[in-house]
């Protein structure tokens, strides 16, 4: 037997093997529910303290997704599932926290893709997918736009849900997604990744598995450079399970080197994008199959990890807070949640990094061309508030970039940037005092727009 396909990997992701109490507490982890409900998926929305789960009574037959708006303390259902119909995944959409999506294989035969406009408190179907298949969501670069994939299929929306779009793929194994930044895409199956950079309508070869342990269960793209991959593996067999762990590509997925997290059937991994180089990761267990399993983090961008000591053998699934500063693991006994202690936020000036405005503003770009090469921008300060990225080489500089203060004359701090190229440009400027984040594209094929915002951040 090869590698698990995808509707028997979500439903072991489902089923896993509890702690002795209830509602165990220790190391710092606590739950509070949804209680007698398996959740297999977990998503945050605009602040700290929403979170959203789905989750299964899978003995009466019964679905749903809950919110929590006190971090997880007390849960409310939102909808209930129809008879013979199971959530498995959940996206809010970080353009428009109000939209919801969740995806819902049918025991007809089919799947169903639902779309809430209100945060949850009303459901429509927006897509019946004709195939029985555990679907998978990324969000897309403007508000309004979301993709999954499902099986071999792929769909894509561009009005918060209200229609979807198939689109033609090159996918031959059940397919899920993963986002990057510059509107990289990546869809991949057990054994092969896929990539694009213009919304799915095209997809190139990007990697295979790691040769080590040929089977994709997990994907996580750096925040900063879409090139930097983790990945979670497991491979079950004739003879149960044969291997699994944590592996890293700083290549878009061609080349790849072990983590030191192995021995485990991955579940998921999860880049914090507040400090990139902070990596999650969970595994799933499953008695006489897999291996006991937990939640684990990296602080060097998955080379090393450590246990973070999650009270249950296991998890399907990670989300983290929009601050970084709490984890929620998606379980067989509800959603338990992890206050992690995030540092003070500071700018640190490197390669990719320009720190502005006495280190108040991290500046960074992401640069796709024609031909889907990609990478990060390269920066080097010029003044306090001014500062400039090179793509391709060192004397060919691409974009100049400026923060300063206009206090006096609107009470708000101004971005103002100037390109020479017409190549993809994503441009992230972040308030470290604040957290807030601006974010400024350039089409492809477009010579550079001036950016000339004037009401970026406010003064406070």
């Amino acid at each position: 037997m090869g590698p698990m396909r995808s509707t028997t990997r979500a439903c072991l992701l489902l089923f896993l093997t509890a702690a002795p109490h209830a509602f165990a507490q220790g190391a710092g982890w606590q739950t509070f529910g949804p209680a007698l409900f398996q959740v297999g998926a977990v998503a945050t929305g605009a602040d700290d303290q929403t979170v959203y789960a789905a989750g299964s009574d899978f003995a009466a037959g019964q679905s749903a997704i809950f919110q929590s708006t006190n971090g997880g303390l007390a849960w409310t259902t939102v909808v209930q599932a129809a008879a013979g119909q199971f959530y498995s995944d959940i996206l809010v959409d970080p353009g428009n926290p109000s939209t919801l999506y969740a995806g819902a294989p049918d025991n007809d035969g089919t799947t169903k893709i639902y779309r809430s406009g209100n945060t949850g408190a009303t459901w429509l179907l927006g897509q019946t997918i004709p195939a029985y298949c555990v679907p998978s969501f990324a969000p897309g670069t403007a508000a309004g736009s979301a993709f999954v994939a499902c099986g071999t299929r792929f769909y894509r929306t561009a009005d918060s849900g209200q229609t979807w779009e198939e689109v033609a793929t090159p996918f031959t194994e059940a397919t899920r997604l993963a986002a990057g930044p510059a509107g990289i895409l990546l869809g991949y199956g057990t054994t092969t990744i896929f990539k694009s950079t213009n919304a799915g309508d095209r997809w190139t070869p990007a990697g295979n598995a790691p040769p080590a342990c040929p089977g994709l269960t997990a994907l996580g793209i750096s925040p900063e450079n879409s090139n930097a991959l983790v990945a979670g593996t497991g491979v079950t067999g004739v003879g149960g399970f044969q291997c699994g762990g944590i592996f890293r590509s700083a290549d878009g997925g061609s080349t790849w080197t072990s983590g030191s997290l192995s021995g485990l059937y991955v579940s998921d991994v999860e880049f914090d994008p507040n400090v990139p180089s902070r990596v999650y990761a969970s595994s799933s267990f499953l008695p006489g199959l897999l291996p006991p399993g937990g939640v684990y983090n990296s602080s060097d961008s998955g080379l090393t990890w450590s246990d973070l000591q999650l009270p249950l053998n296991g998890a399907s699934q990670l989300a983290l807070s929009p601050k970084g500063d709490l984890l929620y693991a998606a379980t067989s006994l509800g959603v338990y949640q992890l206050a992690i202690s995030v540092p003070p936020p500071s700018c640190t000036p490197d390669d990719v990094t320009l720190c502005l405005d006495g280190g108040r503003y991290r500046v960074r770009a992401t640069w796709v061309t024609a031909e889907n090469a990609s990478g990060p921008g390269h920066a080097a300060a010029l003044t306090g508030d001014t500062g400039d990225f090179w793509f391709f080489k060192s004397t060919n500089v691409e974009i100049i970039v400026k923060v300063l203060e206009g206090c006096v004359t609107n009470s708000r701090r101004w971005v103002f940037a100037s390109g020479l190229t017409n190549v993809l440009v994503t441009l992230t400027v972040t308030d470290m005092k604040t957290g807030a984040t601006r974010t400024y594209t350039n089409p492809q094929g477009t010579p550079f727009v001036p950016i000339q915002d004037t009401s970026a951040f406010p003064c406070n």
